[in-house]
């Protein structure tokens, strides 16, 4: 297994976390460093807070995989000691061979049971259903249909907050009506439509925003939304009650299901199809975006493949109130390559999640293979980007990669890139998009930008915002 820096900060997805693992490694925290002869474990001791040091290890037997082990009380996965150990052998300190301990053989043998369990549960519930497997299906099935029936009457909840916020007014809202709102969105919480109950609020905290500077733009957005997103929910529930093919359409060609609430599991959408094997990406972009209606952060990555030229979404959410439990996703640089990529339904911009990787350093071939990502056809691109806006509950910031033909500054200062048949996209240069600017024309020419699209509500005018630049020797991130 090649270990680097970039491959511990993935692993870590914590930043603390690598820091402090970088430290114990640095001043000499480990007591004794070991290998299996086959490299496929790296185990050892380290001083700890307690009497006795902390056994640690990094378990490689599935290399796209690795499973982190510490004695140390942390909730935290992996630990400071696991990562630490890792930054060890970066750093080139000396390792014992050493045969794998009888814990780990233990535990390695209950694991591989697992998987042929799991393995051959599946192949036969495939070769035979059975009258037990029906029956279960059946009771699913009315379990199912119940949920959905709890669920039209938290819609209709909804749709009586949103009629009576519209009557009032969002200007007219005041502190007595925010106070009730509130509590009857808390109450949505009892209906399965977790998603719907995140939007309720979102609008609430919007109209409080809306208030306080007097624009209303955003609120007004936010109760589009929430209007079609409980139109759209009545309307799929009702078509899965009835058992209708929309249903499953509506289902596998839109992020509805999310959207209301529910959270897809891999297992499920491998029997739809929705993956792809052996898929190459590279990350073009990361941001951490705080959502206040859902009280969480979400870690967004933005993905190239450079299988098929799509780009797609990672999302890692992380709830305020477990903050200290869940991983936080940092910015990735290498290469990846998955076993399964598992595409969750949705727009143009799909979220999608693999459980076995393995990085890489990029190559010059991987970034010519990011090239032919590039869109040519910038009116073409327009278009989709204008009838996704158009859809109320679609994402309204698609992003594409566009094959730069030409670049130019405007009158006014700015800058815009052009295809080869002069079709302009004025570019609104955030972040550190200002370095667009010292490209020359023949720098910026024939190489690949990833843009974030965004239309100013008040202006109508369609931006495209920089997130990277693929040139022939590199990946310029303009969003970490």
């Amino acid at each position: 297994m090649h270990i680097t820096e970039d491959f511990i900060i993935h692993f870590a997805g914590n930043p603390s976390a690598v820091s402090n693992g970088r430290s114990l490694a640095s001043k000499g925290g480990f007591l004794a460093l070991n290998a299996a002869p086959d490299e496929t474990l790296l185990f050892g001791t380290c001083k700890g807070s307690g009497s006795s040091p902390y056994q640690c290890s990094v378990d490689f037997a599935d290399p796209e995989k690795p499973i982190p082990r510490c004695s140390c009380p942390s909730r935290q996965i992996p630990c400071k000691h696991a990562v630490g150990l890792l930054f060890c052998k970066v750093q080139g300190k000396a390792f014992t061979t050493q045969e794998i301990p009888e814990d780990i053989k233990t535990k390695r043998a209950k694991a591989k049971q697992r998987e042929d369990k799991k393995t051959e549960t599946a192949q036969e519930g495939a070769a035979s259903p059975g009258p037990a497997k029906t029956a279960a299906k059946e009771k699913s099935k009315s379990r199912s249909v119940k949920k959905y029936h709890t669920q039209l009457e938290g819609i209709a909840l909804a749709e009586k907050i949103l009629h009576n916020i519209v009557l009032a007014g969002l200007y007219g809202m005041d502190r007595k009506n925010k106070n009730l709102y509130q509590d009857q969105a808390k109450e949505l919480g009892n209906y399965y439509i977790e998603g719907i109950q995140a939007s309720m609020t979102g609008l609430l905290l919007a109209a409080e925003e809306a208030q306080r500077n007097q624009d209303f733009t955003q609120a007004a957005g936010a109760l589009n939304y929430l209007y079609g997103l409980l139109k759209k929910s009545r309307t799929h529930i009702e078509n899965k009650i009835a058992d209708s093919p929309d249903a499953k359409n509506t289902a596998l060609n839109s992020s509805i299901e999310e959207q209301i609430g529910y959270s897809w599991k891999l297992t499920e959408l491998r029997e739809l199809g929705r993956f792809v094997e052996h898929a190459r990406l590279i990350q073009v972009g990361f941001s951490v975006i705080e959502d206040t209606g859902k009280k969480q952060f979400e870690d967004q990555g933005i993905w190239l493949s450079l299988s098929n030229g799509e780009l797609y979404l990672t999302k890692n959410y992380r709830p305020f109130k477990a903050l200290k439990y869940v991983r936080e996703e940092d910015s990735f640089f290498p290469l990846l390559s998955t076993g399964e990529l598992y595409i969750y339904p949705g727009d143009i911009n799909p979220r999608v999640r693999w459980e076995k990787c393995e990085p890489r350093d990029i190559t010059i071939e991987d970034l010519q293979d990011a090239h032919k990502a590039g869109k040519q056809d910038f009116a073409a691109v327009i278009k989709a980007v204008k009838n996704q806006i158009k859809s109320p509950l679609a994402d309204k910031n698609p992003i594409f990669a566009l094959k730069i033909g030409s670049l130019a500054g405007e009158g006014d200062g700015g800058i815009s890139v052009f295809d080869e048949n002069g079709v302009k996209i004025p570019l609104r240069l955030d972040h550190f998009g200002f370095l667009i600017k010292r490209l020359t024309r023949e720098q910026a020419g024939g190489n690949t930008l990833i843009c974030r699209f965004d239309q100013d509500m008040k202006t109508d005018i369609l931006w495209g915002v920089p997130v990277a630049l693929i040139t022939g020797e590199s990946v310029i991130r303009f969003m970490y």
